[in-house]
């Protein structure tokens, strides 16, 4: 059983993986063409993830893999205002068949200018619509500077996301 990680092309969801795998920050500019699967393992558990590119060619893959999975990552980029409707109706579009899947959003790139709050990000999403029988998240990140230690919201969702695991297996 795996983890799922989601979201629009450009949201960081690799730069993201990789640094819940390794603690450290290695930001990928090349956006995933397909699936990038990464197993990250703590002193719990062991998790699989794996990320499926967000490209519009490959958005409709993202449903077929939904019934299989412990839990969903979904990363959007508060920086990118213009997107974040396209991001919501996807969201929303995804779980609505599934009332008991968990969910983490993680409000990535809260480093750079222009980045929306969590508040802001929560709205834009609307996930106050999304249920109360579902355990929902919504994380801070930030993938800094190559090579430095990940940032405190990296921390916090890492020992999230582990929980959930451990809790759902």
């Amino acid at each position: 059983r795996q983890i799922l990680v989601l979201g629009l092309d450009g949201a960081g969801k690799t730069s993201v993986l990789h640094s819940l795998a390794t603690n450290h920050v290695k930001r990928s500019v090349a956006p995933t063409e397909g699936f990038n699967a990464i197993c990250v393992s703590t002193e719990e558990s062991q998790m699989e993830f794996l990320e499926i590119g967000g490209s519009e060619s490959l958005r409709s893959y993202w449903k077929m893999y939904l019934p299989k999975v412990l839990l969903l990552i979904y990363v959007v980029d508060s920086a990118d205002h213009a997107r974040l409707p396209v991001a919501k109706q996807l969201l929303h579009q995804l779980i609505q068949n599934d009332s008991t899947l968990p969910v983490v959003v993680l409000a990535n790139k809260q480093d750079l200018e222009g980045a929306y709050c969590i508040t802001d990000i929560h709205d834009a999403l609307a996930l106050s619509d999304i249920g109360d029988e579902r355990k929902m998240f919504l994380i801070g990140t930030h993938v800094a500077e190559d090579g430095s230690e990940i940032s405190s919201g990296m921390k916090d969702a890492k020992e999230l996301i582990a929980q959930l695991v451990s809790e759902t297996q």
